[in-house]
């Protein structure tokens, strides 16, 4: 008896499964727009469905935008002052071996007169720095300028005509959207992989004990060690993206990856380019959203927007306004500010000597004041912006 039904039961499973994969293969043939009719075996009431494409990026689309990055990526090859190394043998005599360390990362060519971006960590400290380029030449790179807090580095090769990538607006990349990183993984040569825009993670947010430094796009386009410096482009093949870091348990691909943002490339590359260094704008404040804690310690309206500020820098651009902790922000420059990366965006947009205009409520009254900010220190405080 049980024989039986378990021989019932698979012959049912046959069935379904053979049923499946004759209505699946009916509705592969059928085109965009074809009408096909269904009829429920429940009601027995026939009606049409209209077909339509499956919801996925052609791969010709990928293989086009690869087509358009790949030429514009390098790999850059590093070489550094030679190591001596002791150690003790199981005799007790010590002995030396001098070692020369070696690094592989990739980078991206952004203007035709051969400069190129990476990573800071993938140039920091190097005594030789080898670009091949797409063609499989070899030049020899200097650097122009390091920027380690971004981790952007700016590297020339002397060469002219070089295939530069385009930039797209970075700003406008949205959750989601379709990317491709370009790199040389692990030294395995020039690689594509796809994937989406997982997340874009602000400036001085955290996240399980991690803070960001920077604006970062995240990815599950695969990066591995050596896809530092690389570029993270889009379907149309234009860079929304440097590939920085990966977040891992293993060392290798798990799906985290982050990127520089291209309009972060561009200021920063721009300035090293010009000035050898990256000047920031700094306003010498802590602040945060307004919190049920923080609304209720205030006493603020419960239809009161904006940032709190935490602390106040003495000496600062802030503290020279007269701005004091408690106080919440609520427009900078004629924008109403809703959110801390809001005012932190638009801080980093201005220039050292520029004056923000802020709109602010204290002790149940709205006030103004101006302040002239100025260059970021060098040894900044706990607070940046």
């Amino acid at each position: 008896m049980r024989k039986s039904c378990i021989g019932g039961l698979l012959a049912v499973a046959f069935v379904v499964l053979l049923g499946a994969a004759v209505f699946s293969g009916y509705v592969y043939g059928r085109q965009r727009g074809d009408l096909i009719s269904v009829r429920p075996a429940s009601t027995g009431a026939p009606f049409s469905v209209k077909m339509d494409t499956q919801p996925v990026v052609e791969p010709g689309v990928i293989a086009d935008a690869a087509a358009t990055v790949e030429p514009s990526v390098v790999t850059i090859d590093t070489e550094y002052r030679p190591r001596t190394l002791f150690s003790d043998d199981v005799l007790g005599f010590t002995r030396s071996m001098t070692v020369h360390p070696r690094g592989t990362g990739s980078g991206v060519i952004i203007s035709p007169d051969g400069v190129i971006v990476t990573n800071n960590h993938v140039v920091e400290n190097a005594s030789k720095i080898q670009v091949t380029l797409s063609d499989g030449r070899e030049l020899e790179g200097t650097v122009v300028g390091a920027d380690p807090q971004s981790d952007i580095a700016v590297v020339r090769v002397p060469q002219k005509n070089l295939p530069a990538v385009t930039f797209a607006d970075s700003d406008r990349i949205r959750i989601g959207e379709w990317v491709e990183a370009i790199g040389n993984p692990l030294g395995v040569g020039t690689t594509v992989t796809a994937g989406i825009v997982s997340a874009v993670r602000k400036k001085g947010a955290s996240s399980n004990g991690q803070s960001y430094q920077t604006d970062l796009i995240q990815t599950d386009a695969a990066i591995n060690p050596g896809n530092s410096g690389g570029a993270l482009a889009d379907t149309k093949g234009r860079l929304v993206g440097i590939n920085s870091a990966i977040l891992s348990t293993s060392g290798g691909n798990i799906g985290i990856g982050f990127a520089i943002p291209a309009n972060t490339v561009r200021n920063v590359t721009t300035q090293l380019i010009q000035q050898g260094r990256v000047v920031r704008p700094w306003l010498g404040i802590s602040f945060g959203p307004i919190t049920d804690r923080a609304r209720a310690a205030l006493k603020l309206p419960s239809d009161l927007s904006g940032v709190v500020v935490a602390s106040v820098v003495s000496d600062s651009p802030a503290d020279a306004a007269g701005l004091k902790p408690g106080d919440v922000i609520q427009e900078a420059n004629g924008s109403r500010i809703t959110r801390p990366d809001a005012l932190q965006n638009l801080v980093q947009s201005m220039k050292a000597g520029d004056a923000l205009r802020l709109s602010y409520w204290r002790d149940g009254a709205s006030k103004q004041a101006t302040a002239t900010l100025r260059e970021q220190p060098k040894v900044p405080e706990t607070q940046l912006d």
